[in-house]
């Protein structure tokens, strides 16, 4: 049997979350834990841990095996989310954190990369980008849109040929 380890844990309750679609507050409120220290566990530069009442609360929520979960890396299912959303219908705890808007994060790596007409422009601004996104989600607060795009690893961006301090963005 394998033993427990720290960071493979870790790095799988992070790679899960982030195709959950949870903010890391709503995340963080769900393990019963603080939103700075799950950032701090999250921190490959750091050396926390989950404890394990905490890692079952995220494997129950994920539905994942502990053993499994605890002692090799898993692959994440790309519809997570939606899985979830069937899994956890009749939770109202959980289904309403996954019926609830997803991250910024998560949208922009699950639904703005793979919008058509996002994915076929060379090159759109911010300002665009919001219109994309409020068709599936009209609603939406689009705070720090910018930094997250510029850490997506699928978006490439660049300072725009004539508009100082605006870049434009396009899928890599």
């Amino acid at each position: 049997m394998k033993a427990y380890n720290a960071r493979i844990t870790a790095t799988n309750i992070q790679n899960y979350f982030k195709q959950s679609g949870l903010t890391m507050e709503a995340f963080a409120n769900l393990l019963d834990i603080s939103k700075r220290w799950l950032e701090y566990v999250f921190s490959k530069k750091k050396n926390y841990e989950f404890d394990p009442n905490t890692v079952q609360k995220a494997c129950d929520f994920f539905v994942a095996d502990f053993r499994k979960f605890t002692t090799e890396l898993q692959a994440v299912p790309a519809d997570l989310r939606e899985t979830l959303q069937k899994k956890h219908a009749k939770s109202p705890e959980y289904s309403k954190l996954l019926n609830d808007e997803p991250s910024l994060p998560f949208i922009v790596e699950n639904i703005l990369v793979n919008d058509d007409e996002f994915a076929s422009t060379s090159g759109v601004e911010v300002k665009e980008i919001k219109r994309i996104i409020r068709k599936y989600y009209p609603k939406i607060e689009l705070t720090n849109l910018s930094k997250t795009l510029q850490e997506s690893e699928h978006i490439h961006y660049w300072p725009h040929p004539t508009k100082k301090k605006t870049n434009v963005y396009k899928v890599k």
